[in-house]
């Protein structure tokens, strides 16, 4: 009988079951490839040991593994947080694969890459370090990246000094590395992470205007962005004097010219929404939105362009969120002047202005609301940014609108918020915006349910006067020490409560 290789199977069970019987089986043979199939099944479910009793089993039939499939299993004890056990292995298979090992370090890439992998999305520079270390031992020249991964790890854990050290050894011991456009962006996000704004400032006028202009990428032009604009606040968050904070955004604006006419660095979401928060930051209201026309002009441009791969939109939450507030701000100012213009004289005109002043604001939100659809909602801290503007604005419907959408494409789930079948709310960990639309949206699921219109049955279809709302101390807003939220909570639910009652008594 063949024997038949379960290893397309997700159940690294049913994997290992099938590897047993046939490593077992003297009369059936087995070959690197059955070794490395099932090592590759387990690691990829963190069954690390199983993999090591794989090895074992291949060994005593004569077979081996290959380095790749060792160098998984040292992936999966990192993974796991066994760093010291995943470096441990290392000098045993440069013992047992020297050459092999030797020819891959030959290349860019380091049979180490693996490893940084993992340290690089754990933050761990501690491992990163004794990784590099490890590699001077065993006469393995380090990489670039993994110098690269320990500068973002060191930046993550606030290690300056390392951080600032790792930065001045790679200076010196690779001279290419300023035409190296992957370790200049690690470089210069991971100072920008530990507010080293003026290190990053020196190194962009070290490098070449037209080496900028031809090679660099958005990416790591971002970062020099980041850091003209960010140079405007000293370590403390206080301003600087006003020609400090005038040179910074010139600066910004400068670098902002710079990427809409480089060849690799064009201006993306990133790029748009740190220079329009920026101005925002500083009240210049009409200014963010001649950036935002700019926005929807580029973006228009780049969808016209056949195969063009860019990518994602250019308008994000955040950029919309900044664009509201800018609309409304100059709307208030208009009113404002209007006012005073009416109290000088009596103008007849007066109604006719404020109600086209009224008018032209819907139809620039309507603008801006049309963007609201396609928009990235993955990180929770941007929509709830953006909510959190709706909400402020009086926008309810498109601010409850987004907030379904972040249910729905479950960037946040209901089980941390909705407790014991649903009657009990906490909003703990919602900003001010965001926890009023999870008010809602509980209460229309109820009402629903209790209708009959929802497929959802929840426990005794107990009264809607069970609801049990749990505001505390909430996050994101500079209020919540004072008790609005939980005013606002309840007047909103008045407000639904009526609603519900209404359309009881109409039925």
């Amino acid at each position: 009988m063949r024997w038949q290789s379960s290893v397309s199977s997700p159940d690294w069970r049913q994997v290992v079951a099938d590897f047993q019987r046939k490593a077992n089986d003297t009369s059936a043979s087995l070959a690197a490839t059955d070794v490395e199939s099932v090592i590759r099944v387990c690691t990829q479910s963190d069954r690390t040991r199983e993999a090591l009793d794989a090895i074992n089993r291949g060994e005593k039939r004569g077979v081996s593994a290959p380095l790749r499939s060792h160098m998984q299993i040292c992936r999966s004890w990192a993974r796991k947080g066994q760093a010291d056990r995943a470096l441990a292995m290392m000098p045993e298979l440069r013992d047992r694969f020297d050459e092999q090992f030797q020819l891959v370090t030959k290349n860019k890439s380091s049979v180490y890459d693996p490893l940084l992998s993992v340290f690089k999305a754990q933050g761990d520079w501690r491992s990163t370090h004794a990784a590099i270390a490890q590699m001077h031992e065993l006469g393995v020249t380090p990489t670039l990246r993994a110098f690269r991964v320990l500068m973002l790890t060191a930046a993550k854990a606030q290690r300056k000094d390392t951080l600032l050290t790792t930065v001045e050894f790679v200076g010196k011991k690779f001279p290419n590395v300023w035409t190296d456009v992957a370790t200049l962006t690690a470089m210069c996000q991971a100072l920008v992470d530990v507010g080293e704004n003026q290190r990053v400032m020196e190194i962009y006028r070290k490098l070449e205007d037209d080496w900028i202009h031809q090679e660099a990428s958005t990416m790591l032009v971002n970062q020099f962005l980041l850091a003209a604009i960010r140079g405007g606040d000293n370590k403390n968050g206080k301003k600087r004097s006003s020609n400090n904070n005038l040179s910074s955004i010139q600066l910004a604006m400068d670098i902002f010219d710079r990427m809409r006419e480089a060849r690799k660095a064009a201006p993306d979401d990133f790029t748009f929404a740190t220079y329009m928060m920026e101005l925002e930051k500083r009240g210049e209201w009409a200014h963010v939105l001649d950036l935002f026309n700019a926005m929807l002009d580029t973006q228009a441009r780049n969808q016209n362009v056949l195969n063009d791969e860019l990518k994602r939109p250019l308008i994000n939450a955040l950029s919309c969120s900044a664009v509201i507030r800018a609309l409304h701000k100059l709307h208030e100012t208009s009113q404002e002047g209007q006012k005073v213009e009416d109290e000088a004289k009596d103008s007849s005109n007066s109604t006719r202005k404020s109600k086209g002043q009224q008018r032209k604001l819907k139809q620039d939100l309507s603008v801006v609301l049309k963007q609201l659809r396609t928009l990235d909602l993955r990180s929770i801290g941007h929509a709830s940014t953006l909510i959190d503007t709706l909400d402020e604005f009086r926008l309810f419907t498109a601010a409850r609108q987004t907030f379904k959408r972040v249910l729905d494409e479950g960037i946040i789930q209901k089980t941390p918020w909705r407790l014991k079948d649903g009657f009990e709310i906490d909003l703990h960990t919602f900003s001010r915006g965001v926890a009023k639309c999870a008010v809602v949206s509980a209460f229309e699921e109820i009402t629903r349910s209790q209708q009959g219109v929802s497929d959802a049955s929840l426990a005794g279809n107990a009264p809607l006067q069970d609801l049990r709302i749990i505001t505390g101390v909430g996050r994101r807003s500079q209020t919540f020490m004072k008790p609005v939220l939980k005013q606002e909570i309840a007047d909103l639910k008045v407000e639904l409560f009526d609603t519900f009652e209404e359309e009881n008594m109409a039925v």
